[in-house]
């Protein structure tokens, strides 16, 4: 579970210019337009349509976002407003000094120029921004139009200019998604689009297309290289029926499927890592909004990029069931299935892999494979999988979906024995791909169920019709982690309690006990639920307003970071980073001495700033009412003497309505402020309460051994604490009185100073004893170097003479 370390920063709140790259404020002065198109009424105001779906308005390509405010897209790195903002606070501290010479401060960008401008050739409510995984391309998606555009370098945003920049942006189907077809539900870059290039939408009618772009070739905009009609598709049969989509202008009959099959989410069940099974990356779930949900796998293009891992493991896992098959014996239509399998993926390993250039030059280059033509381009699809059971009186609407990578096993990769405990475990791997038959003989074999494991509520009961768009945001740190996201707030749900325990159970080849254990796994401790951010949506200032879905970073710069907004303020969190468990682990296993642990003090939990409502400091519209408002041939009244006419009480009424709409917010926020200081009084009040609980605590256990002193004389608690205080305070009086006597004392023992003669006999004696002492037996001639001494000189050499002439008188006696 992350903790949150602080809520929205300071240099995203008002007035910084991070703040100001989601409001709107600015758009006049910096020349932005909205970009819609769409009819004006009668007063001149613009007609705004409104997204039914989720509201993917904030996109990010690591610390550069991109953020819809109007109509808009700002663009902006949040590590330089960060650094702005720090810059400015120093500045205006004092303690910034800069080296810049005064010409080249006046040429400093004005506060609020670290965002930019994109223009795109857009007319709808943009709703979505969908960055591409090679961080080249951004799909720009409105209720029906899809448009394509190229990525600016990150270098436009330290450049002097500020001005808007045009990018060069492509239609996506200039004449499958318009106004008149089906509105668009979801866009999706392909996990293993050769380059990142390959795009999936998905219709509300249940219609998939997949899009192999390239950016030098406007023809590849223009058709999908592979469409699908998700509702023929169902009741289809072989390869040789056509599931394309309708086009414009064909009758369209009633179909039953039209309403059991209207899709509001789709994702792919991994995003092409060469960590996940092979089958994820190429599998699109598509769920339904009467609670539905089914499978299209293997989804691919017609050039697609695998991982190193994916061809490998797919190889390896159908020849061992295969063998398996054909030695134990099945149903005729099993083994059918994997002998198509095992075809389709034969196919793959036969060709020969054309290598294009990788990401950045230093890349190896990246191998590309053709998509199989036989038994077909279009796989079958796999479905209805239920969530709830069919005899459940509950009903189901579902909003979005989050479909975590199967893991891959790394025994995989290795030659498997062809015994019943591997091709048990492979039996367990969950979903493989069915492609569709040129003819079909026999009955197709019964598709896999869903279970359900838990159901979790993230919003109250009187919330429930105002939660918008409910939507899962993946997390960067687990795969079993991820954040639900609603117009009530944002809540981190982790599945790392018990997910683990159920993927070694499934894995397990011991049948013995295993519902004993899976028992015991389902009254353990479930999915992890914490609540991060709280909005009240039935408020009156934000009934109108949706919270789009969080992006999460993890920068060394800004840490592990959560980013939304709320109509036009942005709502942050900083979170605390999780602990990586190989770390654990090699500190586990390490030697080292021990240290106790130190408990800290901690502080009391975060608090979100307050932000203060758009209304207490937006302009008002009164300013540019009567150019806005009022009818040209009746400005010219407005000058001349007030008349009893019906257009002065056209007048009179308009303007009362924008004053009173004005009034109303501003009396809102004024009563919540007014409740946020009254709810503060009470919590310093709830502080002080606490704080004397502590000192009462403090001195009661002063006092705790008050009974044991009842019948005596020595003092107790604080008169305790003072004694010994009043006993320090006399010691150190005492010591300071004694050492002023010894100092006086040797003042009166120096005596008058030594006369001429005294000083001569003095110099005489250290003389004479660095003339008798032997140097280094201490002493002060040890001090004098250059001092000789003669007599112990002329000693040593006399003992030197007589060692030498020893020898000769006794050969002259001899």
């Amino acid at each position: 579970m992350p903790k949150i370390l602080s809520y929205t920063p300071a240099w995203l709140s008002r007035p910084s210019p991070g703040f100001d790259l989601f409001s709107s404020d600015a758009i006049k002065l910096s020349g932005e337009s909205s970009g819609l198109s769409g009819k004006s009424s009668v007063n001149g105001a613009q007609k705004k349509e409104t997204c039914t779906g989720p509201h993917r308005t904030i996109a990010h390509v690591g610390t550069e976002v991109f953020v819809v405010v109007g109509n808009t897209i700002r663009w902006t790195d949040l590590s330089l407003l960060k650094d702005e903002w720090e810059d400015q606070e120093r500045h205006a501290e004092g303690v910034f000094r800069s080296t810049e010479s005064p010409q080249e401060e006046e040429n400093t960008p004005i506060k609020g120029s670290k965002y930019r401008t994109l223009k795109v050739p857009v007319n709808e409510q943009i709703c979505q921004l969908i960055p591409s995984p090679n961080k080249k391309l951004m799909a720009i998606l409105t209720p029906h139009t899809i448009h394509v555009s190229i990525l600016p370098d990150s270098s436009h945003l330290d450049q002097p200019d500020t001005g808007p920049i045009r990018l060069k942006t492509h239609t996506l189907g200039p004449t499958t998604h318009v106004l008149s077809q089906s509105p668009v539900v979801s866009a999706i870059w392909h996990p293993v689009g050769v380059g990142g290039n390959c795009l999936v939408t998905i219709t509300r009618d249940a219609v998939v297309r997949v899009w192999e772009l390239n950016m030098e070739n406007r023809w590849s905009f223009d058709g999908p290289s592979l469409a699908v009609d998700l509702k023929k598709l169902q009741h289809g049969t072989t390869a040789e029926e056509d599931f394309s989509a309708a086009r414009i202008g064909t009758n369209r009959s009633f179909s039953l499927d039209a309403l059991d099959m209207e899709v509001v989410a789709a994702c792919f069940g991994g995003t092409g890592s060469e960590a996940e099974l092979g089958w994820c990356s190429m599998t699109l779930w598509v769920a339904m909004e009467e609670g539905d949900v089914y499978a299209l796998c293997p989804l691919l293009p017609a050039k697609w990029q695998p991982s190193s891992s994916l061809v490998p493991t797919l190889t390896t896992r159908v020849a061992a069931r295969k063998s398996f098959l054909e030695r134990e014996g099945t149903s005729p239509e099993e083994q059918k299935l994997y002998d198509e399998q095992y075809q389709w993926l034969t196919e793959i390993d036969q060709q020969d892999p054309v290598y294009i250039m990788g990401e950045y030059e230093t890349s190896p280059e990246v191998p590309t494979y053709d998509r199989p033509t036989q038994p077909g381009p279009i796989p079958k699809l796999q479905g209805p999988f239920r969530i709830l059971p069919e005899s459940s009186d509950q009903d189901l609407e579902l909003s979005s979906i989050h479909v975590v990578a199967a893991r891959l096993d790394t025994n995989d990769l290795m030659e498997l024995e062809d015994d019943e405990e591997d091709s048990e475990r492979l039996r367990a791997s969950g979903m493989s791909s069915s492609v569709l038959k040129t003819k079909i003989k026999s009955k197709p074999i019964s598709e896999p169920e869903l279970i359900l494991l838990e159901a979790l509520s993230t919003a109250l009961k009187h919330h429930a019709p105002h939660l918008g768009w409910p939507t899962f945001s993946p997390d960067v740190h687990s795969s079993y982690s991820f954040y639900v996201s609603h117009d009530a707030g944002i809540y981190f749900l982790s599945l790392d309690p018990w997910v683990e325990k159920l993927e070694s159970e499934l894995q397990c080849s011991e049948n013995a006990g295993s519902k004993f254990r899976f028992d015991v796994l389902t009254k353990s401790s479930g999915t992890l639920r914490e609540k991060l951010l709280q909005i009240d949506p039935t408020a009156d200032n934000l009934a109108d307003e949706s919270v789009a879905v969080p992006i999460i970073l993890q920068d060394s710069d800004l840490g592990y970071f959560l980013l939304t907004k709320r109509g036009e303020q942005p709502q942050a969190l900083s979170l605390d980073e999780p602990n990586d468990g190989v770390l654990q682990d090699l500190d586990q296993d390490a030697q080292h001495d021990y240290i106790p642990d130190i408990k800290m003090i901690t502080s009391g939990p975060p608090r979100s700033t307050y932000q203060p409502p758009k209304s207490l400091w937006a302009k008002s519209s009164l300013a540019n009412f009567i150019d806005t408002r009022v009818h040209n041939r009746h400005r010219k009244t407005l000058k001349e003497e007030i008349r009893l006419s019906a257009a002065t009480l056209d007048i009179m009424t308009e303007a009362h309505r924008v004053l009173s709409q004005e009034t109303h917010q501003l009396g809102i926020a004024a009563a919540d402020l007014f409740r946020r200081c009254q709810r503060l009084q009470e919590e310093f009040r709830d502080q002080i309460r606490r704080a004397n609980d502590v000192a009462s605590q403090v001195e009661r256990l002063n006092d705790e051994d008050a009974d044991d002193y009842q019948d005596s004389d020595h003092a107790r608690g604080s008169a305790k604490i003072e004694d010994r205080l009043d006993k320090v305070r006399k010691r150190q009086e005492d010591i300071t009185a004694r050492h002023e006597v010894l100092r006086r004392k040797l003042i009166r023992a120096g005596g008058k100073d030594l006369s001429g003669k005294e000083q001569a006999w003095v110099a005489e004696i250290d003389k004479l004893a660095c003339s008798v002492i032997k140097p280094g037996m201490g002493g002060e001639a040890d001090d004098d170097d250059d001092h000789k001494a003669e007599l112990w000189e002329r000693y040593e050499e006399v003992r030197l003479l007589r060692e030498e002439i020893t020898p000769f008188t006794l050969d002259l006696a001899d």
